[in-house]
Formats: C-alpha cells, structure tokens, sequence
C-alpha cells in the first residue's frame, strides 16, 4: 500500500472526522467530497504531515525526497518570482547517472582527503595520489552539476508545457489570473514527479478548457503510477476522476467504490 491510515482522528483542539480506516494504492485517484468546514483540508494537512493527528496514525510508502506533492488551497506560491523559478522550485532530479556521478564523487573526495592527510605524514604513493583526486573530484562536480541543471531545465520546461504556460515562462506569478496562477502550483508538482499527489481543490478557479489541461497532465503522472488524494466540491467531476470517493458527514468517512472495482 502506498498509504494506510489507521484509526486516524483529525482536527485541533477537537476532532473533526475520526477513526479514518483507508487505504491506497499505487495508481489510484480518491476524491473527497462534503460541505464546507466539515474538516476535508483538515485530513489533507495531518495526511501531508502539517498537522499532527489527534489520534490513530498515517503510514506512507512514498520516497523521502520528493516523494509527495501537496497542492494547497492557498497555492504557496513565490508572488514576485517568475513563473518559471516557482516550478523550478519542485523540480528535483533521481536520475541513475546523477546518482553514480554522485558516488564516484564521493570517493574521489574520500581518497583525496587520505591523500591529503597521508602527505602530511609522508606516507608513500600520497604525493601521487594527491594530484588525480584533486582533479577528478573537479571534473566530477562540474560534470554533476551540469547534469543537474540539465535535467532540471527540462524538467521545468515539460511541467510548463504540460499545463501551457510556456509563453508566461518570465512572468511575475502576481501578474498571472487566479486560474494561471494554480496551472502554475500544479506544474510545480508535475516537476516534482511525486509518488503521492495531495492536492485541495486544485480545479477550482479554473474555466473547462483549463480543467481539462491540468486534468490530463496529472493523469498521465497516474499513468505512470502516481497516485492523486483530492478534495473535489463538483460530486460529478470527481465520479468522472476518481476510482474511490471519500463521503465525508458528521465527523465519519465513508467509501463509495466507481465502476464497481
């Protein structure tokens, strides 16, 4: 399971919905539906872990770094940095090739900083080794670097282009309409590729053309095995999206199953 929550209680100083007993997989959409103030964001935060549950606990299966994206109601968003630096900002690279760079820099570090010290005592074959580790650890850190921005920029650029913001690339975020500026909150998570995608009505403020934009670019994460936990107000939209809805009423969940699964 890529999330379990057991026996979970949420709110602050009184719960809003307790004894939550729900799993998902990988590649599932859950939507949550229920009147306003009902505690929905409430979930949402204690699942992302911003609020600590009153009772019962979350078990995630998702990657330390990077492994979960939060969309939230409020964006969060850098207002006067451009669009293009706010995705930036969940934009992370796990390619193998980064990873074993990062190794082989890592040991030359290593044999150089026994080298250094073994110089310093005269230990043999420390004055040879000196040199090379120097220089591979500096070809090996430009060359990690430059990979890095590499995969960074084109991931930007792919998260921009998946929710058609391309030509706003340069643009202050504060410039941006209420609907562009979530297009841009959602390429940021897009960047990100999380495992777990936590998002609190990210269609809202947007027209049906817009919906259907940021709808598909997220889908095609679920394509690849993401899996999406939303608060959706439109009952009708999240039949359509969801695999599972979440009822939620007088502080209690509970699951309705689409099409049968």
């Amino acid at each position: 399971m890529l999330l379990e929550l057991q026996g979970l209680s949420v709110g602050y100083s009184d719960p809003l919905i307790e004894d939550i007993n729900l799993s998902i997989k990988n590649g599932e959409v859950i939507a949550i539906v229920g009147p306003s103030g009902i505690g929905k964001t409430t979930l949402l935060r204690t699942i992302s872990g911003l609020v600590r549950p009153l009772g019962g606990k979350t078990i995630m299966n998702v990657e330390k770094r990077g492994g979960l994206g939060y969309i939230p109601q409020k964006l969060g968003l850098i207002r006067h940095a451009s669009v293009e630096h706010n995705i930036a900002l969940g934009a992370m690279s796990s390619s193998k090739i980064l990873q074993q760079l990062s190794f082989l820099r890592t040991t030359a570090i290593v044999v150089f900083l026994y080298s250094l010290i073994g110089s310093f005592f005269q230990m043999p074959f420390s004055t040879i080794f000196l040199p090379f580790s120097a220089l591979a650890v500096l070809i090996l850190t430009i060359i990690s670097q430059w990979k890095l921005n590499f995969e960074k920029q084109t991931t930007v650029w792919d998260s921009m282009k998946a929710v058609q913001l391309t030509e706003k690339r340069y643009e202050p975020v504060r410039r941006l309409s209420g609907g562009q500026q979530r297009r841009v909150a959602t390429a940021r998570t897009l960047a990100q590729s999380p495992s777990l995608i936590i998002a609190d009505e990210f269609l809202s403020e947007l027209d049906e053309e817009n919906v259907e934009i940021v709808i598909q670019s997220i889908m095609n994460l679920i394509k690849q095995g993401s899996s999406l936990v939303m608060v959706e107000h439109n009952l009708q939209r999240a039949k359509k999206l969801a695999n599972r809805i979440w009822m939620v009423s007088d502080g209690k969940i509970t699951e309705e199953v689409i099409g049968g699964e």
